[in-house]
């Protein structure tokens, strides 16, 4: 998978999700064709931090997103790119009151109190 979203989010859903590999489009290009090489040999590619996760508690932030399922995700995202609610239902095929009830969510698990604290958090692990 190549992509520009935030490894540390990212890796570990995309693996257990099936992915043979993952890579950052900030990272170079010379870690791209070890990754494109790897991966046809038949190997696994996915960066440190997915396969060494950092010891609990170092990143507190980063350990609430671990209870945000990719439903979750994929709003926070949306909200966080300056969609409404009602972009964001009609883009998913979702129900107004199902995505304020993911906003809710979102909010209690990431303990922000506001949607502009919920956009904050996603702006600072790179979701934008």
């Amino acid at each position: 998978m190549l992509t520009a979203q935030s490894p540390a989010l990212f890796a570990v859903r995309c693996m257990h999700s099936g992915a043979a590999g993952y890579v950052c489009k900030q990272e170079d290009l010379s870690e791209l064709l070890s990754a494109i090489k790897a991966v046809l040999s038949g190997y696994n590619y996915f960066p440190s931090q997915a396969l060494n996760p950092p010891p609990t508690g170092s990143n507190q932030e980063l350990e609430l997103f671990r209870q945000v399922n990719d439903r979750e995700l994929m709003v926070l995202q949306l909200f966080a790119q300056g969609r409404s609610n009602k972009e964001i239902a009609k883009g998913m095929f979702l129900s107004n009151k199902t995505v304020s009830t993911y906003k809710k969510r979102l909010m209690h698990k990431l303990r922000a109190s506001t949607l502009v604290e919920l956009i904050d958090v996603a702006k600072r692990n790179a979701l934008v």
